[in-house]
């Protein structure tokens, strides 16, 4: 299960050599986005809940650091950038503890979508970078392109 959990690193723009973190299973999010890459979101949501044990993922995400090491790639940032929204996961700020011991700075990419959600903040808080995405300024387009859950509001 380590290879769902964690992958790369990858050459990322901003961040260097990212070592990639799935936190959630694939398509769970807040959008269903007309661009995403992985097609409509199986479930559309803003409850936030338990997906994966944090101490799972995190050494999962530790093992592909290793091997990574050993490879002779460097990590410049442990990124949670799953296939879907990471805000979702109940137990992001445990995760976000647990990637910083390993020693690397940790990213995490997000809609953003959750803010309004004291917790979301919080957890947020504890990674090093945050990346929000912003696809558009009003109502009517935010919702024709980001295809958001009916209780967000722009």
């Amino acid at each position: 299960m380590s290879e769902a959990f964690a992958f790369g690193p990858v050459p990322s723009r901003r961040l260097g050599r990212s070592l990639g973190v799935n936190n959630i299973p694939p398509k769970a999010c807040t959008y269903s986005c007309v661009y995403c890459q992985l097609g409509k979101a199986v479930s559309v949501s803003t409850q936030r809940r338990a997906f994966y044990p944090p101490e799972e993922v995190a050494a999962a995400v530790q093992e592909r650091l290793r091997a990574a090491y050993a490879q002779g790639q460097g990590v410049d940032y442990i990124t949670v950038v799953p296939d879907g929204e990471p805000t979702l996961d109940l137990h992001l700020g445990r995760l976000l503890t647990l990637l910083k011991r390993l020693g690397v700075p940790v990213a995490v990419i997000t809609s953003g979508s959750l803010l309004w959600q004291d917790e979301v903040r919080s957890a947020l808080c504890l990674a090093d970078w945050v990346s929000l995405k912003a696809d558009a300024a009003g109502e009517g387009p935010w919702r024709r392109v980001d295809r958001p859950h009916r209780a967000l509001r722009l």
